[in-house]
């Protein structure tokens, strides 16, 4: 096909999804009514009480419903998204094709609440004419979606006092109205796109607390339908406490509404966001109630943990940093020691350190409030979820850039995906594994993992994966243990051998933290189907603790080096011809002494 076709095609297909953008249309529908086996029996075919199934999703996704991604010329839909998720192919801005090379099993879009009003105006014919909405349309673009950003979402998200745009302070009641329409959008295209059994859209949208440009945003996922009657966002509810009030108020058990709050992209927080050191009772309890998952990996970094400020930055706590200070890339010698401590300690392993403490002072109340299983996902913001394969990625954060402007910002990554063990693929099972933290991260690959851990004295065999009542799974925590407990680590390969498995453990002893990174395996050929046993013989019954798993690939390619080989440019970007060591990351087993 030649490029005077591919251009024709391309401009086609943009004109014909700015109208989707505009009257709301979805893309993507069932084209057959069928009734699923849920709704016959409650359970899929393949449902057994108590087998679980290991799916793979993405629960943070911007699609041309989120004002960022739509200034940088970002036109899919949420149905869209939906459609890629399942293994639609999808034509870029480009004119090429892409498509996932395996399906995922569920998603999340997770588009910011913040401007659910202002684009739902905007793409109504009726205000075509309003200056505000028609420098919007006319500049989305990669070319001119800097200006935008700045001129228009900037000026909202990043103040002391969140403001609402210049077109929803003039005529509130409309942006009100509006807003609540973009919502329903939202809503109507995930419940088109679930299908339970097969493919679960579970419903969402991320608040987006920006203040002074530190990252503070949460990603809002329910359970079900059930959802709460506002897109709750940072403009009207500026806080954290304005977000679990509102959660608690609008999203009640009596009414079948059940939610998460989940943290991401911790390492541009700038030390924000988890203070609690100084949070009163209540706002610990709602804190422990909605965050129970974290964020450790997206296309802006990574957030496991960072070095000391004097230590060597190779190893441990090197992979793929992005260092910022109010979300502008910053040296390591710039930084206070001060600075640099508090933002080690909202980094994953910071904030699990920060949680043992927490619950060691909490006395009778024996809450660990950053008590977080770990998730990955891409902040995707091309409506292409689960699009991970650093071969095939192209570097632009917004979609299709060139070269140049890719390879300017090659600190970001494709992002990670968040892997659930699930009795099956339906919102409410998904939901539930993400609420008990029986999940785990991955920089990418589908690498398939589990940890468990005898507390009874118990012998654990790689020889099944049968369970016996003292076996506590990754997310899990246990109270009371006869001697050292046993882990189980089982780890198979995707489509790269593995090379490594460590076991990360924090304790707090004596008012003292003490971590260690053990190496439990480490290849000497090629590993596929690795799985491990190990006991803790310096456990501390006293001592509050965590363990997770991190089990590391062969190292590959990155995306930087691939993109500069194509283009036979690599001489130019001297950073870029780099190779990357792909990994996953369980959630924490924790251990909680009675006090």
């Amino acid at each position: 096909m030649n490029i005077s076709r591919l251009n024709k095609i391309a401009a086609v297909t943009a004109t014909f999804l700015l109208l989707i953008v505009q009257f709301g249309q979805p893309a993507y529908a069932d084209s057959k009514a069928r009734i699923s086996t849920e709704a016959k029996s409650g359970k899929c075919d393949y449902h057994q009480v108590g087998q679980k199934h290991l799916y793979w999703g993405d629960l943070h996704v911007h699609t041309a419903y989120s004002l960022d991604a739509y200034a940088f010329g970002t036109l899919k839909t949420p149905a869209q998204a939906y459609a890629f998720a399942r293994g639609e192919a999808m034509t870029l801005q480009d004119g090429s094709i892409a498509q996932l090379d395996r399906p995922l099993d569920f998603a999340a879009v997770t588009d910011h609440a913040e401007w659910f009003d202002l684009l739902h105006i905007c793409t109504d014919p009726q205000n075509f004419d309003d200056p505000y909405c028609e420098r919007l349309r006319k500049d989305s673009s990669m070319e001119n979606g800097s200006s935008l950003f700045v001129d228009y979402v900037i000026p909202t998200i990043t103040q002391e006092a969140p403001q609402a745009t210049p077109i929803c302070i003039a005529d509130p009641a409309k942006c009100v109205e509006a807003k609540k329409s973009q919502w329903q959008r939202v809503q109507d295209q995930a419940n088109a796109a679930n299908d339970p059994c097969n493919f679960t859209a579970q419903i969402g949208y991320e608040w987006s607390y920006t203040k002074s440009f530190s990252h503070s945003h949460r990603n809002i996922i329910f359970a079900n339908d059930k959802v709460t009657q506002d897109a709750i966002d940072y403009i009207r509810h500026p806080t954290l406490s304005d977000l679990w009030q509102q959660l608690e108020k609008q999203c009640r058990a009596e009414d079948g509404c059940d939610v998460l709050a989940i943290p991401h992209n911790t390492n541009m927080g700038d030390g924000m966001t988890f203070d609690v050191e100084t949070e009163d009772d209540r706002t610990l309890q709602l804190r422990s109630k909605y965050e129970r998952l974290v964020e450790i990996h997206q296309e802006k970094g990574n957030s496991e943990c960072l070095s000391p400020l004097k230590s060597d930055e190779s190893g441990d706590c090197s992979f793929e940093n992005y260092i910022t200070n109010h979300s502008r890339p910053k040296a390591k010698d710039q930084f206070t020691d001060e600075a640099w401590t508090k933002m080690r300690g909202t980094y994953v392993r910071g904030l699990l350190k920060r949680g043992l403490a927490a619950y060691q002072n909490s006395g009778e109340a024996q809450l660990n409030p950053l008590q977080m299983g770990i998730i990955g996902s891409t902040d995707n913001h091309a409506g292409t979820p689960g699009h991970v394969n650093e071969a095939a990625w192209q570097g632009a954060v917004f979609g299709l850039g060139n070269l140049d402007r890719t390879m300017a910002r090659s600190v970001f990554n494709p992002g990670g995906l968040v892997a659930v063990w699930a009795e099956e693929n339906t919102r409410e099972s998904i939901f539930a594994a993400l609420k008990r933290r029986e999940v785990y991260a991955t920089s990418g690959p589908r690498i398939s993992v589990r940890l468990s851990a005898n507390t009874q004295g118990e012998n654990l065999s790689c020889a099944t994966e049968k369970n016996s009542l003292a076996t506590v799974s990754m997310g899990g925590d246990f109270n009371k243990a006869l001697g050292a407990p046993t882990f189980k680590i089982h780890a198979q390969a995707d489509q790269t051998p593995l090379q490594e498995m460590e076991l990360i453990k924090g304790q707090y002893k004596n008012d003292k933290y003490e971590e260690s990174v053990m190496t439990i395996w480490q290849r000497s050929s090629a590993g596929s189907d690795i799985c491990q046993i190990w006991q803790d013989q310096n456990f501390e019954p006293e001592a509050p603790a965590f363990w997770y798993a991190r089990i590391k690939e062969t190292p590959t390619p990155r995306w930087s080096a691939n993109l500069c080989q194509k283009a036979g440019r690599c001489e130019e970007f001297p950073g870029a011809d780099v190779m990357i060591q792909e990994r996953a990351w369980t959630s924490p087993i924790w251990y909680l002494p009675e006090q």
